[in-house]
């Protein structure tokens, strides 16, 4: 173990020193004690796994109080920083004079210029959050349904994508991209020393989600990027909602355990077969992986939860059971989300195609049928229903989420589904604030 530190965690600095010509970084905590060593060449994720694999959980080691220089100018690092592919640290200069690397699956690298750091967020009105934290723009999972490349994250951001990853379309090339937020942890630490008033609605709680637009464990350096975000949110005292697709998020269940009820960690299964899954979400990990990784982290004792979505219209009732029971035996977690497939917005077509493309025929007819508004109705009331009910059953909490345009062709069943849209409070047991942890 690195230090000794304060039970919160410590931030420690790499600082050269040079003996008989030789320079090695040591690992010093802020009174200037030397907590172990680093040979050069230094690169970002090298840097990273030493805090991870050596220290204490929530210990972290701060590029920006470092004494560290960009690889390709020499100029201080300061204020601002990323990284190449193989982890060479840059100054923000010249990483925004850097291109794009493309990897061998065909995905473009680089650097997101973006300022933003903690953003408010209107998904507490899913009783999710109420502030978002995505550590890059793009995802590699490419996500044939998802919502993301339609928001104005993406779709305002079309000059800044072409020019960085030479993205012509970000709708149609979801998937083959992905523009790292490497600063993030230590900007994120300077903004919330700075931060007077947080806010906390009924519904959103003051949770802040990671992430709502990208995977935040997709691969090892986003991995990284949320380790760290999630250290200091915690510090801070700070409830974080973790929503991932990647089994990889067992790498930090030291963090999650550390954070003593302040994390709550979710994935999304939509159902277990995983070649049907995998039609749709083509660079995906496969929903049993998640279910495995999610009860491993269940059984360390952290909180977890579910997002059920979006179930298919190839799903009976028997089915959606069976899912639900196995969530209840395996995980019993604080809540299942659940919200039926939408087939509004320009990437509906592109998910029947890529179920068919797959062989997945029955499952793209199924969603073609969806086209008609009746039909979806139909098919969203029955899942939506059975869901609750199974749930009562089960003694699952299940938090629904109807779609808006749902309810208003919903019949009879309209309030009812209104009101599970607008209620303020979530089943969810969370979070569990460190004085009553």
């Amino acid at each position: 173990m690195i230090g000794q530190g304060t039970t919160e965690g410590s931030i420690y600095r790499l600082a050269p020193e040079s003996e008989s010509g030789k320079v090695e970084y040591l690992v010093k905590d802020q009174d200037g004690g030397v907590h172990g060593k680093l040979d050069p060449p230094l690169d970002l994720g090298q840097i990273r796994e030493f805090g991870r694999e050596n220290g204490r959980p929530l210990d972290r080691v701060s590029i920006l109080q470092s004494s560290l220089n960009c690889t390709h100018c020499d100029n201080d690092i300061a204020e601002r920083f990323s990284a190449t592919s193989s982890g060479d640290l840059l100054c923000w200069n010249c990483a925004q004079d850097r291109i794009g690397e493309e990897d061998a699956r065909g995905v473009t690298h680089t650097t997101d210029p973006t300022k933003a750091i903690l953003s408010t967020s209107a998904l507490h009105h899913k009783n999710l959050c109420n502030y978002v934290i995505n550590v890059a723009t793009g995802c590699t999972h490419g996500c044939k349904f998802c919502y993301v490349p339609s928001t104005p994250n993406i779709k305002m951001r079309g000059d800044m994508l072409k020019s960085h990853a030479g993205v012509d379309d970000g709708q149609a090339e979801w998937g083959s991209y992905l523009l790292y937020r490497d600063d993030l942890p230590d900007r994120l630490a300077q903004k919330l020393d700075r931060k007077r008033t947080w806010e906390q609605t009924k519904d959103g709680r003051g949770v802040v989600m990671i992430s709502s637009g990208t995977d935040c464990y997709q691969d090892r350096r986003a991995a990284q990027i949320t380790r760290g975000c999630v250290i200091e949110l915690v510090k801070h005292e700070k409830p974080v909602r973790i929503l991932t697709r990647s089994p990889a998020v067992v790498r930090d269940i030291d963090v999650f355990k550390a954070a003593n009820g302040l994390v709550t960690v979710g994935s999304s299964i939509p159902c277990l077969d995983d070649e049907k899954v995998r039609s749709i979400e083509p660079g995906a990990p496969a929903p049993s992986a998640r279910l495995d990784a999610l009860e491993e982290i269940s059984n360390a004792g952290v909180p977890v939860y579910v997002s059920m979505s979006p179930t298919y219209p190839t799903q009976d009732r028997e089915d959606l059971r069976d899912l639900l029971t196995k969530f209840k035996e395996r995980l019993d977690p604080d809540v299942v989300f659940h919200e039926p497939i939408n087939p509004r917005g320009g990437n509906f077509q592109m998910t029947v195609e890529a179920a068919r493309e797959a062989g997945q025929e029955e499952l793209a007819d199924e969603l073609d049928k969806l086209r008609d508004r009746d039909h979806w109705v139909e098919y969203s009331k029955k899942q939506l229903t059975a869901v609750r009910d199974i749930g009562d059953d089960l003694d699952l909490p299940i938090h629904l989420w109807p779609d808006k345009e749902f309810i208003k062709h919903a019949g009879d069943d309209a309030e009812f589904f209104r009101r599970e849209r607008e209620k303020m409070e979530s089943p969810e047991d969370y979070p569990k604030l460190p004085s009553s942890a």
